[in-house]
Order: C-alpha cells, then sequence, then structure tokens
C-alpha cells in the first residue's frame, strides 16, 4: 500500500513571511531579516550587541535598530560628540573649548560673560582721583585731569609756583590751577612785578623832594 506524500508547508508554518521549504515528514523555514527560530518567529534583538555607545538608548526595530542619542551626542550610533564650538559662539576673540553638550569660553583680558560678549568697565571702580573724567578701554582706562591736577590717576597737585612766577622777592602760594604771591614790602601786582611809588601821596612837607 502507498503512502500519502504530505506537504508539509501546505498549513503556513513558517511566521513573519519566512520561506518555507517542504522535507520528508518535516519542513525548514528560511526567515526573512531580523526573525530567526525555527518558525522564524523570534524578532532578532538588534539591540543585543549594545550598538549605541555613550549611553544612548538603543530601540530594537525590525532587521534594525534605532538610537536616541544622549545630549551632545549624534551619529546611527551616537559615536560622535557634537561639536558646540563649530558655530563660534566666542566673542572677541576669546578662546572657544568644547565640552559634551556644552562650550567653554576662555576670554581675553578686558572681556567676560559666557561668550566673552561683555567688556569690563575699568572704571567702574572709579579709578581717577580729583574728580578726572574715566575713559573705559579694553583692559584699561585713561584719565581726563580736571585743570590743575596730572599724572596717570590725575592723583598730582600741579605745583603752579615751579616756575617762579613771583617777582622781586615775592613768596608764591600754590593753589589748585593758580597761585597767590606775597609781596615783599614796598611791591604790589598779582606777581607783585610793581614797585610801590611811596611819593605819589606827597607826604614830604615844606617843599621837600
Amino acid at each position: 500500500m502507498c503512502e500519502t506524500v504530505t506537504d508539509e508547508c501546505l498549513s503556513m508554518p513558517c511566521l513573519n513571511d519566512g520561506e518555507c521549504t517542504d522535507l520528508p515528514n518535516a519542513f525548514m523555514c528560511t526567515c526573512p531579516p531580523g526573525f530567526t527560530g525555527v518558525r522564524c518567529e523570534t524578532d532578532f534583538d538588534e539591540c543585543g550587541s549594545d550598538p549605541c555607545q555613550n549611553d544612548a538608548t538603543c530601540t530594537d526595530m525590525v532587521n534594525g535598530f534605532d538610537c536616541t542619542c544622549a545630549p551632545g551626542f549624534t551619529g546611527v550610533n551616537c559615536e560622535t560628540d557634537i561639536n558646540e564650538c563649530a558655530s563660534g559662539p566666542c566673542q572677541n576673540d576669546g578662546t572657544c573649548n568644547d565640552l559634551v553638550n556644552a562650550f567653554q569660553c576662555d576670554c581675553l583680558a578686558g572681556f567676560t560673560s559666557v561668550m566673552c560678549e561683555t567688556d569690563i568697565n575699568e572704571c567702574g571702580s572709579n579709578p581717577c582721583a580729583s574728580s578726572a573724567t574715566c575713559n573705559d578701554m579694553v583692559n584699561g582706562f585713561d584719565c581726563t585731569c580736571a585743570p590743575g591736577f596730572t599724572n596717570t590717576l590725575c592723583d598730582v597737585d600741579i605745583n603752579e609756583c615751579m616756575s617762579e612766577p613771583c617777582e622781586n622777592g615775592a613768596t608764591c602760594n600754590d593753589l589748585i590751577n593758580a597761585f597767590t604771591c606775597t609781596c615783599e614790602a614796598g611791591f604790589t601786582g598779582v606777581r607783585c612785578e610793581t614797585d610801590i611809588d611811596e611819593c605819589s601821596s606827597d607826604p614830604c612837607q615844606n617843599s621837600g623832594t
């Protein structure tokens, strides 16, 4: 008596579009990419090999995976550290240092703030003396002195008596942006330059000269 040949693939035992091959009293499934198992019933876990780097989250997909990168990383496997300095965020010639999901600017002297965008006001401490006007510069300042003062900080009172403006042995008194002369007896004027004429009052009597 002849045996009946049964096609084991008629019942479509292979899952997930697996291709069935009939064998004597058996079958074999050829699975599509991403599936495994006797009947192709198991979705292969592509995340099992930890393909995502730098603390990324791996999501298993059919015949693939997807990495959700941590901030500051990019690439299929999140293998690339994003260069936050690429956009040139540091101003006023500051040096940019790339960090993970951040950057740091090393500012040139005279500048501050996160991106070196702020010119430090060197006049903020009121360095100029004697009511001088402070002019802020890059990493410095300049003082415009009030009349009568000199030096870098305008802290030196100019001695107007240095030029010896008083005449005829008078004593010079230094003031701020000025001077006065204390005249010797017999002299007058701002600089004691005038000899007082004591005869102008006609002090001599009885036709005396």
